[in-house]
């Protein structure tokens, strides 16, 4: 049985992301050059995705409004850009770069607006005031004084387990660089060989995290039971 939170926009998102990475990476014009600053692109959207988390304790539990909510009312969504716009930028193909900022619009700016009615409703004036002062997506220059703030937690990049997308990052930006060098450059393997373990390295941390800590197994043994478990006579 098909569980129909695998397609909620989260997941379709995510989905869309690694199924399109492969295509993106075979129809680029990545350089040295390209890669270089693609690459620092993603650090700094995997940065603003760290330290906007730092602010957050449940999603939709508590009204963030410090740290980098208090520049833009979607600093992980920003984060978001900045990572698929450094990956277009390594691939250094306008016609993806069009491909990617019409999907990308398309994509979230429903999510944003379902979001904001929502949040609407669960914290009226106080999230109207908020959403007058601090603009939807492209960062304010000075901080928004939020009548309340939120502490900063470090801890909270774990509980909301972002290691994993963390990992991800560092596993695609590898796989770019083995990419280019195994069969754009025509390298021998034997060369990449370190880049070659470590990506193995990421390749079974994350296996073990979503298969021991995010109990990945469970989630799919009670999604496809036909599969992971025998019907009774």
């Amino acid at each position: 049985m098909i569980r129909p939170e695998w397609f909620r926009p989260k997941k379709l998102r995510v989905l869309m992301a690694w199924l399109g990475a492969p295509l993106l990476i075979f129809y680029s014009n990545i350089s040295d050059a390209s890669y270089l600053w693609g690459a620092l692109l993603m650090v700094l959207g995997e940065g603003v995705r760290l330290g906007a988390l730092c602010f957050v304790d449940r999603k939709g539990a508590q009204l963030s409004m410090s740290g980098p909510y208090a520049l833009t009312r979607n600093p992980l969504y920003v984060g978001n850009f900045l990572l698929g716009l450094g990956v277009i930028v390594i691939c250094a193909n306008w016609i993806l770069a069009v491909i990617f900022l019409a999907g990308f619009t398309i994509m979230y700016l429903g999510t944003i607006r379902n979001e904001e009615t929502e949040l609407q409703g669960r914290f009226g004036a106080v999230y109207g005031d908020y959403c007058k002062n601090v603009p939807r997506f492209f960062p304010r220059l000075t901080p928004y004084q939020a009548p309340e703030k939120t502490s900063f937690d470090w801890k909270r990049i774990f509980r909301h387990h972002e290691y994993v997308t963390v990992l991800g990052v560092a596993l695609l930006l590898c796989a770019i660089r083995l990419y280019t060098g195994i069969f754009l450059k025509k390298e021998a393997a034997s060369t990449q060989m370190g880049l070659i373990v470590f990506s193995s390295l990421i390749v079974a941390l994350l296996i073990f995290e979503r298969w021991f800590i995010s109990d990945f197994k469970r989630m799919f043994a009670e999604g496809l039971p036909n599969l992971f478990h025998k019907k009774r006579p």
